[in-house]
């Protein structure tokens, strides 16, 4: 799909006092809550948007998906510390998760539905896709600019902005702690295309548990071709390699960080990007109460599909991508599953991540 608007139209780091909310609409954000580990990386920037730490968020709600007791015994700790989080208990028996848009109850707010492994969330973007959900009234929903999210994998991987990166194959004597910036981390120094024993298209399992992924930096005039590596292999696709691909992922997430280290995260940005009712990945989406509410229960298990090319097609209207407000979705269930856990879920990037918040984002009491 084409870009709308070009760079210099484009106002890339929105605050929330930029945005003018209409009197009696409330901003939402809905967590679909169910994995406490990477909750606690959320809830910093979650505490950090609401209204009185100078962001847009009214409150949070929890709507809750687990019955795992140290989960739900972490939400009762996290719902203690703001009077303006609350946790949503599902009433009735649907497909998973799809029973967390029960929570969506007044027809006028604004909902920014939030998946639990959302683990990085620009400061610019909620206002962003705020803003384009209010000024748009023909949009069904918007998306943020969301790292490791199929389709727009493609679009970043084309955009030239992933770097190359391997995976360390034996464990560094001595072990670190995984810090967050990629200039710590030693350079790859193996082959060219890659260590010979792992595979570009995720079909070799993690080398360890907690392994780190290191960066091929050429020396100087030369140049490394990314084509030969893991996020090659992503398509335009919702359900193609970008989803099911745990190596592809884990190079999205360390090339991401390096951006971060290197303050230029703004090459990932666009303006809009029209999904043209192709299904998008909902990890990170606005939408309003009653555009919800006026089909709930949807009238199918998918709600994904439904929200996202169902629903928007009958009312002719698009779903689209906020390209100025980037936030990166940790996981997928084939990233998590892969070789029965032995794929993303064993790279230190939830560590690293981790870090950052702590050090850039968390509120200090």
């Amino acid at each position: 799909m084409p870009l709308v608007g070009s760079p210099s139209e484009v106002q890339y780091n929105l605050r929330a006092a930029d945005v003018v909310i209409p009197e009696g609409v409330k901003i939402i954000g809905l967590v679909f809550y169910g994995r406490r580990d990477y909750v606690k990386i959320l809830e910093c920037y979650l505490k950090k948007n609401l209204k009185d730490n100078g962001g847009l968020l009214d409150e949070v709600v929890f709507a809750v998906n687990t019955d795992d007791k140290r989960d739900l015994a972490y939400l009762e700790e996290l719902l203690a510390t703001h009077p303006n989080y609350s946790k949503y208990i599902i009433n009735k028996h649907y497909h998973p998760w799809v029973g967390s848009w029960e929570a969506v109850s007044v027809p006028d707010n604004l909902y920014i539905k939030i998946d639990d492994d959302v683990i990085y969330i620009e400061d610019s973007t909620i206002p962003a896709i705020v803003k384009r959900l209010l000024d748009n009234p023909k949009y069904f929903a918007v998306s943020a600019n969301v790292l490791n999210n199929p389709l727009l994998s493609w679009v970043h991987y084309n955009m030239g902005v992933d770097i190359p990166y391997w995976p360390e194959l034996t464990l560094p004597n001595p072990f670190r702690r995984a810090a967050w910036r990629a200039s710590e981390l030693p350079s790859y120094n193996g082959a060219s295309e890659g260590p010979g024993e792992f595979h570009i298209n995720g079909s070799t399992p993690a080398p360890h548990k907690g392994h780190r992924w290191l960066p091929v930096r050429p020396p100087p005039g030369e140049d490394y071709d990314i084509a030969f590596t893991p996020v090659s292999t992503v398509t335009y696709d919702a359900f193609g390699p970008s989803l099911n691909n745990w190596a592809a992922a884990a190079q999205i997430h360390y090339s991401f960080l390096q951006h971060l280290e290197q303050g230029d995260i703004w090459r990932y940005k666009f303006d809009v990007w029209d999904y043209a009712y192709e299904r998008l990945s909902i990890n990170f989406f606005a939408i309003k109460g009653k555009d919800v509410m006026d089909t709930f229960p949807f009238p199918q298990e998918d709600d994904e599909d439904y929200l996202t090319v169902v629903r928007p097609k009958q009312l002719k209207r698009h779903v689209v991508v906020d390209g100025t407000g980037l936030a990166s979705h940790y996981a997928f269930g084939a990233q998590y599953d892969a070789h029965g856990g032995k794929g993303l879920t064993w790279t230190d990037i939830l560590s690293r991540y981790r870090e950052y918040a702590k050090e850039m984002i968390c509120l200090q009491p």
